[in-house]
């Protein structure tokens, strides 16, 4: 089953956050770097559900939670390792912070690319006029 995906802006954040190299994602899936880089860049506008799952368990994530509308919320090594404490804390929103100017930073530079890609096309309609 083939979905149209643009989970590529979600899948980079959990990859960032969990300190992951893509090469490194991407050689767990069995696949190059370069593959992998469309994914995230939302080249690839399908991905079968055996790579998602694959992607979700490499992540240390759910397909829910790529697919999902929701923000992204995860856990940081720290409390995996037991951490406690107000540090911790602190640390996990720092990350959130992070987060979500990265996204806010993607969605800023897509909207530019889509608008000069809209131009071009633009113009190649009006010469075809």
């Amino acid at each position: 089953m083939e979905k149209n995906t643009m989970y590529g802006t979600k899948i980079r954040a959990f990859r960032t956050l969990r300190g992951l190299s893509q090469e490194y994602v991407a050689n767990q899936l069995g696949i190059n770097q370069n593959s992998y880089s469309r994914i995230e860049t939302n080249q690839q506008k399908k991905i079968d559900i055996d790579t998602l799952k694959k992607i979700a368990e490499v992540l240390g994530v759910t397909v829910a939670d790529i697919t999902s509308n929701e923000p992204i919320i995860i856990q940081n090594q720290a409390s995996n390792q037991g951490t406690q404490g107000i540090g911790h804390i602190e640390h996990f929103y720092t990350d959130q912070k992070d987060l979500y100017q990265q996204l806010l930073d993607t969605k800023d530079k897509e909207i530019e690319r889509l608008t000069k890609q809209n131009e071009k096309l633009m113009n190649m309609l009006e010469k075809k006029k």
